[in-house]
């Protein structure tokens, strides 16, 4: 993939670092390429290479499994599309895809394999627990995720699917009510893991559950890199119809969709692909004036942290292996 500017040509290929200079570089040679006819733009895409190298279409087409189609990577990177670099992240045909057919549910149902994701917000001191906190401020937000393990067992998917069975949010509770609420919730529901919002504020808090629940706390850390990320592995859970929202969501939990509608993206220029994601500060709703935050919507996106653990699945057969006892029996001279 190159740009020659004595030719004038412009190799519209793979690559995301330089896609914003490429981009412009590709209208610029089209422009050029109308007034005279000459042909500057030569585009390839993984289709294009796949027939040439059938390992290369056999890699391209284990990442779409993987991260799914309209994913940014894979459209860039492997199909040469051109996107918006900054805009509305969930778009109405990526809310599709995160529409399940469960609902939600008040108490864990037996059986199941479930999982907890905190999203932590500063306490406010000059409020009481029954007084209606300030509407202006984030809040704690958790979701109750019943964990599908089906899809582990598949080859090119191998991470399970997180169906949203319950969420809660508190604004300006204190952590020391917190912390007792929290272990509540992790007593009743006995999830796997529990992702909690590890930063700031919420430093405090994790670490006191951590030293409660050794075994299941997964603290998260953000930083502009780590969201960055965090942003990426959510839109592959999304776009490989991994994320389920419950089908009474809407109207039982509509604060999700609506920081879902707000949100906003920007993929910074440069090798690292940091993406800006989120509700830009100051949003209100365009029908009732209302602050939008989007601390249920990161909530919800620290799904997107248990792609990275073990999940075995339950019933699968496990294969021990054991000495065999008449090869211990030589060795010690029986």
């Amino acid at each position: 993939m190159a740009a020659s500017t004595n030719a004038t040509r412009v190799f519209w290929g793979t690559a995301w670092t330089s896609r914003t200079l490429l981009a412009r570089e590709l209208r610029a040679a089209k422009e050029a390429q109308g007034r005279d006819g000459i042909r500057r733009v030569f585009h390839i895409d993984a289709g294009h290479v796949a027939k040439e190298v059938p390992a290369y279409g056999k890699f391209v087409a284990e990442q779409v499994q993987k991260l799914g189609m309209n994913h940014p990577l894979v459209r860039t990177q492997y199909y040469s599309q051109e996107i918006d670099a900054e805009g509305g992240m969930f778009p109405d045909s990526r809310q599709s895809l995160m529409k399940g057919y469960h609902s939600l549910q008040d108490v864990p149902s037996p059986g199941c394999v479930y999982a907890i994701t905190i999203d932590v917000a500063g306490e406010d001191e000059a409020i009481s627990d029954w007084q209606l906190a300030n509407p202006g401020r984030d809040a704690t937000a958790v979701t109750m995720f019943e964990v599908d393990l089906s899809s582990v067992v598949d080859p090119l998917i191998r991470a399970p699917v997180y169906k949203v069975v319950s969420r809660m949010v508190w604004t300006g509770k204190k952590h020391t009510t917190l912390y007792s609420v929290l272990r509540g919730l992790i007593d009743s529901w006995s999830p796997r893991y529990v992702v909690v919002d590890s930063t700031g504020v919420g430093a405090g808090l994790a670490s006191f559950l951590e030293r409660t629940f050794p075994n299941k706390l997964i603290p998260f850390l953000f930083t502009s890199k780590s969201k960055s990320d965090l942003g990426w592995k959510f839109l592959a859970v999304v776009e490989t119809g991994r994320y389920r929202e419950p089908v009474d969501s809407q109207l039982r939990s509509p604060i999700f969709w609506q920081q879902a509608m707000y949100c906003q993206s920007e993929v910074l220029e440069g090798p690292g692909k940091i993406m800006r994601w989120g509700v830009p500060d100051g949003t209100r709703d365009d029908l009732t004036g209302d602050l939008v935050h989007d601390d249920v919507l990161i909530s919800a996106a620290l799904c997107a942290v248990l792609d990275d653990q073990e999940w075995a699945v339950l019933g699968a057969p496990v294969i021990i292996s054991k000495p065999d006892p008449l090869l211990e029996m030589d060795s010690e001279g029986y």
